[in-house]
């Protein structure tokens, strides 16, 4: 073999071997993606001073990772039958609690996670209110 044919195939095989080696991109989780919250939920039944209504319902809620990794915040969006609702949450898992934040409101609920289901319970103008809402996405 030819000095010129080895320098040739050389060259091709480190050219191969950078071209096919890409980084490997190490893409950081989003701290909520442990407590299995992010993604579209759809409201399964609704209790109010301990009476349920099993009727069908049509309202989803979508939690979103925001910009900061680190923390246990992002957004939401609610939509049900003639509502609308985008802002923001607060994750606690320290005491079991979720701080929604949209338009000039903040409420605080107790969240119970199981699996696909989640149940937030609140208080509103004196009536105990518990949601059962099941994951769909």
């Amino acid at each position: 073999m030819s000095r010129s044919n080895f320098i040739a195939i050389l060259f091709l095989t480190l050219l191969t071997l950078f071209s096919s080696c890409k980084d490997d991109e190490i893409v950081q989780a989003d701290s909520l993606e442990e407590f299995g919250i992010l993604g579209k939920w759809g409201l399964q039944s609704i209790t109010i001073n301990g009476i349920t209504d099993m009727s069908i319902r049509y309202d989803t809620i979508e939690f979103k990772a925001d910009s900061d990794l680190n923390d246990l915040k992002g957004e939401f969006s609610a939509y049900g039958v003639q509502y609308e609702t985008n802002g923001m949450f607060e994750l606690m898992p320290s005491n079991k609690t979720i701080e929604f934040n949209y338009g000039d409101k903040q409420k605080l609920y107790e969240f119970q996670l199981a699996g696909d289901l989640i149940t937030f319970t609140y208080f509103e103008e004196q009536l105990a209110f518990i949601e059962s809402w099941r994951k769909a996405e």
